[in-house]
């Protein structure tokens, strides 16, 4: 089976800067271009599903209080602050 073809417009920079990078690896725009769409749908996707997660959480009443979500990251940035000016 045929895979689709998807083809769309970039800046001519964007486009240079692909080429570069493609005669830089000994690579192809095709390779370059689906490596970085694998990523960025997969990120995306990842995004939407926690999401959901968190809205049938919320909707279950599974919620965190705001000021304990305050104090927990204050406390890491203090945790931070010290670790940094021990060493």
């Amino acid at each position: 089976m045929a895979s689709p073809v998807l083809s769309f417009r970039v800046e001519e920079i964007l486009a240079q800067q692909l080429d570069q990078l493609a005669a830089a690896t000994d690579r192809d725009r095709q390779y370059h271009l689906k490596r970085a769409l694998v990523r960025y749908v997969e990120a995306e996707s990842w995004h939407l599903q926690s999401i959901g997660e968190g809205i049938a959480d919320a909707d279950a009443g599974k919620l965190t209080d705001l000021d304990a979500v305050k104090a927990k990251w204050a406390n890491r940035a203090e945790s931070r602050t010290d670790r940094e000016s021990r060493e």
